[in-house]
Order: C-alpha cells, then structure tokens, then sequence
C-alpha cells in the first residue's frame, strides 16, 4: 500500500511539472477608442498553468522553489525569474478576469519580485564577465508587457485597487529604466 501511495504522488508531481494547456493563450484586452493608438507590445506571456486559488497549487511552488535552487549559473536564473515573474503576471490577469482582485494583486507583486530577482541575476552576470545582450532585450520586452497588462488591469478595476496596479506599474516602468540601463553599460 505504501509503495502504492509514493508512485501515485511521484505520478502527481512528475505530471505537474509539465505546463501543458488544451486552453487558447491570453487574449489581448479590448482596448477603448482613443485619438493616440497605443502600440502593442510583441512579447506573449507564458500559460501560467495552476492557479494560486488551486488547492494543488502548492506542489509548484514545491517545484519551482527547487529548481530555482538547483540553477546556479547567473544567467540561467535570471531566465528562470523572468519565466516566473511572466507566469505569475499572466495567472494575476487570469484571477483578476475571475474576480479575485485581492488574491490577483498579490500574485502579480510577486510576479514583480522574480522580476527584480531578474535583474539582479543579470547584474551578477555582467560582474561575471558574462554576455548579457540578449537577456536585458527580454527583460526590456517582458517589462513593457508587464506595463501595458498593468495599465489594462488598471482601467478595468474599481478605484479602490487602481492605486495598487498602478504602483506595481511604476515598478515595472523602474525595471525598463534598469535593464536598458544594463544595455548602456
């Protein structure tokens, strides 16, 4: 029985560490007329796969926690965040689209954390003497994503959370200061 009950959990989390979706990506916001267009950002965000409100959701921050842990190489960390702080803005815009604004909010400032552990990890990789071009590129797209999600979600939500995406906006907008800082140097 026991030897039963470790393969079937093995079975779980080998499945769940694989992000596969039957699901269409995210689906750009309706935008309002306005006389400037806008210009869209070419940069798609990740599936975020399980949901923070999933009750398994804790078997991938299991799994994500020990990846991160086992990647030592700068840049490849810096990769991996980036891939998190993606994961974790589109599954903040897929909770926010369910009504769980709060629960939204939190996951999306996370989403900004992994991002500034990005940047960190690409700083690292510079004093290392490493090539850094093509990720601070990413960071500078997966940034301006980041904004242009925030200011949707930010017009969409009532006033009293407007505040709150807009200054996890202002964070984005620091992070495109500080990548294409990185490209400068």
């Amino acid at each position: 029985m026991q030897k039963i009950c470790i393969a079937a959990l093995s079975l779980l989390i080998f499945l769940l560490s694989f992000n596969i979706s039957f699901a269409q990506s995210n689906v750009a916001f309706a935008q309002e007329v306005s006389p400037i267009p806008t210009p869209q950002v070419n940069y798609e965000l990740p599936y975020p796969g399980l949901l923070p409100d999933n009750p398994l959701y804790f078997l991938r921050i299991i799994r994500d926690k020990t990846a991160g842990f086992l990647i030592s190489d700068p840049l490849k960390k810096a990769e991996f965040d980036l891939l998190q702080a993606d994961k974790r803005l589109n599954a903040g815009v897929y909770l926010f689209n369910k009504g769980k604004i709060s629960l939204a909010l939190s996951t999306i400032s996370k989403a900004e954390n992994y991002f500034e552990q990005a940047i960190g990890k690409v700083k690292e990789a510079r004093l290392e003497g490493m090539e850094i071009n093509r990720i601070t590129r990413k960071l500078i797209d997966s940034s301006k994503k980041h904004q242009e999600e925030l200011n949707a979600l930010e017009k969409k939500s009532q006033s009293s959370f407007k505040e709150s995406f807009g200054l996890q906006n202002k964070r984005a907008e620091a992070f495109e200061k500080e990548a294409i800082a990185l490209t400068l140097k």
